[in-house]
């Protein structure tokens, strides 16, 4: 990077000694009526053909093949051309342009004989041939994005830059009264970067125009042997977009409003004012923009010297279907009472944007799960390719705008429905799936009860179960037996090789549980894992209800829960409390949701609900349901 920098400033102190005459360099005046119309301030935003004469480094970012034409009359003398055009490759952009001015049917004078020598008098000469000029530029653009390209990529932030390079072939000819070798043909070069800071809303630019010293073949060479210098100029500029719908500082609707402003710097022009370019486009509509600028440029001070004038610029712009008609009406200082009209034509192709959804299914999301036993279906066919669509073995039917709706049947547990879409010949266009789960149903417990689906779920998931009758019984206790086998047998879902039956330590030792009673191997069990304790009379008391105290200590084991250090959690637990840490432990885990902002009220009598939210936040039951009912890539 360094060395780039010196390259650049030896090349910057060599054009100060370029020759003292000045050639006109017609791309710096006549670019498109977009870039006219925001007074030249351009430098920062180059995001079409007219980067070619402003900014090259712009055309890097550009998708599709863009063309531009302006043509006209200046100051109601010059007739004016500029067309651009904008390709992109593999390997970069290609920009080419060409820019020209003429003027044609100027008459030869003559001194009228006998008028004062020091204040002679000029008349038209009918007798010599008209007079013309033509100043011609044709340019050739190369941009790509710095990395993109081996040598330019380890700059540091190459990722946000892009850059830019112009050369630059002049023609031009003055004939006509008996001129001879007034053609002319030159070469210069343009140089330009642009960058892309994190913040999406503003991007900053660079550029050198007529970067070659004089001695480097920077000039204009006329027949006769006069030669003449391409000024120098050094532009930086910035581009802001204050509102728009994305990308912008203030995202608001479809309004887009942009601001530029750029400076100018003549480093071969010792006596030539720093300029200023400053312009707004404001776009209320998508297919409409509105434009200022203000256009600084340089003018005789009446004392030999440059100052600085402001010429006012306004445009509008209409776009349609790729097509841009921009106008700009531009003010010249120096000929107040003169009309400057600018028109522009421009084209630009954006490359059909690959459709990677080409069925997109509104409702239901994918992943369903539902109570219902019938859900609609509706979505948008988004490519015209398609001709056939079928959910299943059902075709669908949709509208001119591609819409469709269809109802979803669902039978209990599992359920996939397949969406085809064809083409006209069959061919396969787009294959997706819907994977639903249609949980089952207790009597007792109504949808919209506040842990419906996590009991439908765990006994679906064989972690609960209901009764011999269809209920479930939410609000009825549970015992500590009953803790046990639900418990274990999660256990058993998760283990290999794990039984049902009684340990060698049937029931656990506890003096109250017989070997013959029917949750004795799920207690020995229980016992073994450490996931229960007895009392220390030796007792379990298999049939009495659990508190919420001893139904949390349980769950806690079985999960694996730490215990934490308590911080009153619950203002009714003190510190002192045996199942303190055990609390606080769950809390942090997250399994005492429901009880936030309640009291936890230890030794009231745990419902079966209650234990079903509790395990349905444990990592051990979402493991378990992630083997099978939520394991969505086995539908």
């Amino acid at each position: 990077m360094k060395k780039i920098a010196a390259i650049i400033f030896i090349i910057m102190l060599a054009v100060q000694a370029q020759a003292q005459y000045v050639a006109q360099d017609p791309t710096r005046y006549i670019p498109n009526g977009r870039v006219l119309g925001l007074g030249k301030a351009y430098v920062g935003l180059a995001d079409d053909t007219g980067s070619i004469y402003t900014n090259p480094a712009g055309l890097a970012t550009l998708k599709g093949w863009q063309l531009s034409s302006m043509s006209g009359k200046f100051l109601d003398e010059y007739s004016f051309l500029s067309f651009s055009g904008v390709y992109p490759t593999d390997y970069g952009v290609l920009g080419f342009g060409f820019a020209g001015t003429s003027i044609s049917g100027a008459f030869a004078t003559t001194v009228e004989a006998g008028s004062d020598p020091l204040d002679p008098i000029y008349t038209i000469d009918p007798t010599q041939p008209q007079m013309g000029n033509y100043n011609n530029a044709f340019v050739l653009t190369y941009a790509n994005k710095m990395s993109k390209v081996e040598y330019l990529k380890k700059i540091p932030q190459a990722e946000n830059l892009t850059f830019g390079v112009s050369a630059k072939i002049y023609k031009t000819a003055l004939y006509g009264d008996g001129i001879v070798g007034g053609d002319g043909s030159g070469f210069d070069m343009d140089l330009g970067v642009k960058y892309f800071p994190p913040q999406k809303w503003m991007t900053f630019g660079a550029a050198i125009q007529n970067l070659l010293p004089f001695g480097f073949g920077g000039k204009l060479t006329y027949a006769s042997g006069h030669e003449e210098s391409y000024p120098s100029v050094i532009e930086i500029g910035s581009a802001f977009k204050i509102l728009g719908k994305e990308n912008a500082f203030k995202e608001m609707g479809e309004n887009e409003l942009k601001l530029m402003v750029d400076l100018d710097y003549h480093p071969t022009s010792g006596n030539y004012p720093m300029i200023m370019h400053t312009g707004v486009e404001w776009k209320p509509l998508s297919y409409a923009a509105i434009r200022a600028g203000i256009d600084q440029d340089a003018a005789g001070d009446g004392n030999g010297g440059l100052t600085t004038v402001s010429d006012m610029a306004y445009g509008v712009g209409l776009n349609f279907s790729g097509f841009s008609f921009d106008y700009a009406y531009h003010t010249f200082a120096g000929a107040p009472n003169v009309d400057n009209n600018f028109f522009s034509l421009s084209y630009s192709y954006a490359p059909a944007l690959e459709i990677k959804e080409k069925v997109v299914i509104d409702e239901p999301k994918d992943k369903l799960i539902t109570f219902d036993d019938t859900v609609k279906m509706s979505g948008n066919v988004m490519d015209p390719e398609i001709r056939d669509l079928k959910a299943g073995k059902r075709t669908l039917r949709f509208g001119l705008k591609g819409d469709f709706q269809s109802v979803i049947e669902l039978n209990e547990g599992k359920n996939r429905t397949d969406i085809k879409a064809m083409d006209r010949n069959g061919k396969l266009l787009q294959a997706m799936s819907l994977r639903a789960l249609r949980l089952i149903k207790f009597p007792d417990v109504a949808v919209g009860y506040w842990v419906d689906k996590p009991i439908s779920l765990l006994a679906m998931g064989r972690v609960i179960t209901g009764y011999p009758d269809g209920t479930f019984r939410p609000e009825g206790n549970i015992t500590r037996a009953e803790m046990c086998s639900l418990l274990m047998k999660t256990v058993d879902q998760l283990s290999t090789g794990e039984g049902t039956r009684a340990s060698e330590e049937a029931g656990g030792n506890f003096q109250d549980v017989k070997t013959t009673h029917w949750a004795a191997s799920f207690i020995a069990k229980a016992a073994k894992l450490g996931v229960v304790k007895g009392y220390p009379d030796g007792s379990f008391k298999p049939s009495g209800n659990i508190t919420r105290a001893e139904g949390l200590a349980m769950v806690a084991r079985f999960a694996g829960i730490s215990e934490e250090a308590y911080n009153n959690e619950f203002n009714d637990v003190r510190a002192s409390n045996w199942a303190a840490t055990i609390i606080a432990g769950a809390t942090k885990a997250g399994i005492l949701k429901f009880l936030e902002g309640k009291p936890f009220e230890a030794n009231n009598k745990l419902n079966r609900a209650e234990t079903v939210e509790m395990l349905y936040r444990t990592t051990t039951v979402n493991t378990l349901l992630g083997k099978d009912l939520l394991n969505w890539e086995n539908y």
